[in-house]
């Protein structure tokens, strides 16, 4: 996890003053996973966000459960990744 933190705290971020959300003040007593980690809260939010999204598309893929619904995986993924590296908000 530690590159994944590290990759989305380079991220560009249009609310660096966003108040806290439950979760962010969740995280902070709840960051063990992080390993040590420096990352504030926004970042580890982030980090489990680009990781649950992205396993998830890629397991209903590699499963199959795309096939037959009329639209192209590769773009859905990309959309994602899109998404989930633009600035937080």
């Amino acid at each position: 996890m530690a590159t994944l933190l590290d990759a989305c705290a380079a991220l560009p971020s249009d609310r660096p003053d966003r108040p806290a959300t439950p979760f962010a003040v969740h995280l902070e007593d709840h960051r063990q996973w992080a390993d040590g980690h420096p990352a504030p809260p926004a970042v580890l939010h982030r980090a489990l966000a680009v990781w649950t999204r992205i396993h998830g598309a890629l397991s209903l893929e590699l499963a199959g459960h795309f096939t037959g619904m009329g639209f192209d995986p590769a773009l859905l993924f990309a959309a994602e990744v899109d998404d989930l590296t633009g600035p937080s908000t």
